[in-house]
């Protein structure tokens, strides 16, 4: 079967892989079934906490695992524990079982960050199509999204039941695309040779000598406090809406984000990567910043139109990075972004949980998007380098 799998190419492979991978039912109500079980925003949110820093500390890790190992193996090692997580998130009888729910997921992120990008770019260079890597790198997370999609509004229809039978549920999807990570293989690129310790200073290295790295890795650890929004966005959503109507509105956001993936590889062809990341950034906030300002029902319905520049704001910043990094160090440049993004979140995540169970949802989330206008500064330096 497993050789079956290996002629459809790893290309094609990445998409079914998603589409399996991401098809989550509880997706946007974590965060209100780990409240339910904790009784508290400050511990639910903690267990997001916990995922990011059990991802950031296997980062590296697994970031070298990957350049000296091969792609493929740490994908497949992503693939098992993500399935263990989802299984002990489904049993969730306490706090200290999501807790080793929290760290498997971490461990999976940490197995595919940086590596599933990094495969994705070589498997078109040894092609011969690595410049069509925006196009193949915005298609492969459109099924992503519209596999989020499905997902959520499947959920929502079935959340009248019950939340945890969306997280049982949730477990064969999850299975099927853990066969499938026995499809992908390693393309012939050069791998390192060098001890853990030399690849990192290498890897830093070029932190320090490229401005143009240096400066896109601070906006994403900075998107990582961000991100602290999308895992309580149904928090927030659910102060204006009823259960089932939160995740038919955070549905629309997977299938706005669908669509913008699919034609981010146009965008970033007619108008540049860098064009397209800093315009993309100034509708997000254009569109979000109000949301919070002025809460109302209204609020939902504009962050779901706003999370149309999510998709060629990420194909973007991919695509930029894709290039200036190498082979040797191509899935550790990535983690590294990754491991102090993590630990930035970690720490954002709890103090925002505090800030919210102490001032409100609102206030806690508005306090973050306004930190995000940062990121369009930097970006407006990124635009003036030639």
């Amino acid at each position: 079967m497993f050789l079956k799998l290996k002629k459809f190419g790893n290309v094609k492979l990445f998409s079914w892989f998603y589409v399996f991978n991401n098809f989550r039912l509880y997706t946007v109500l974590a965060v209100i079934y780990f409240y339910q079980i904790t009784h508290s925003y400050t511990l639910a949110l903690s267990l997001f906490s916990v995922a990011q820093v059990s991802q950031g500390l296997f980062d590296i890790p697994l970031g070298y695992y990957s350049d000296k190992y091969g792609r493929s193996n740490c994908l497949r090692a992503g693939a098992v524990a993500s399935l263990v997580a989802i299984s002990f998130y489904a049993v969730g009888l306490n706090y200290w079982l999501l807790l080793i729910g929290a760290i498997f997921d971490g461990i999976s992120l940490a197995a595919f960050s940086g590596n599933n990008d990094a495969l994705l770019y070589e498997t078109l260079d040894e092609g011969g199509q690595k410049n069509n890597y925006h196009h193949e790198y915005g298609k492969m997370n459109s099924w992503l999204e519209l596999s989020g999609f499905v997902g959520v509004f499947i959920g929502g229809l079935l959340v009248t039941k019950s939340l945890p039978i969306l997280f049982g549920l949730s477990i064969i999807p999850r299975f099927v695309s853990l066969i499938l990570s026995f499809g992908f293989t390693d393309p012939k690129a050069e791998k390192e040779h060098k001890s853990i310790a030399l690849h990192f200073k290498d890897s830093w290295e070029m932190y320090k000598k490229n401005l143009k790295v240096r400066l896109l890795s601070i906006t994403d650890i900075i998107g990582y406090i961000g991100g602290v929004t999308w895992n309580f966005q149904a928090a927030f959503y659910n102060l204006f809406l009823p259960v089932w109507a939160t995740t038919m509105v955070m549905s629309v956001n997977f299938f706005t984000s669908f669509i913008s993936f699919r034609l981010s590889g146009k965008l970033i062809k007619k108008f540049e990567a860098m064009k397209v990341l800093f315009y993309a950034e100034i509708y997000d906030r254009a569109l979000t910043i109000p949301a919070f300002l002025f809460p109302s029902v209204v609020s939902p319905f504009l962050m779901a139109i706003g999370s149309a520049s999510y998709g060629p704001s990420v194909v973007a910043k991919s695509t930029i990075l894709q290039q200036e990094f190498n082979n040797k160090q191509r899935a550790t440049m990535s983690s590294i972004n990754s491991f102090v993004g993590n630990i930035v979140y970690a720490i954002s995540a709890v103090l925002v949980g505090m800030a919210a169970d102490r001032f409100g949802v609102v206030r806690a989330l508005l306090t973050v998007q306004l930190l995000k206008v940062s990121i369009l500064v930097i970006y407006y330096r990124l635009l003036r380098i030639k």
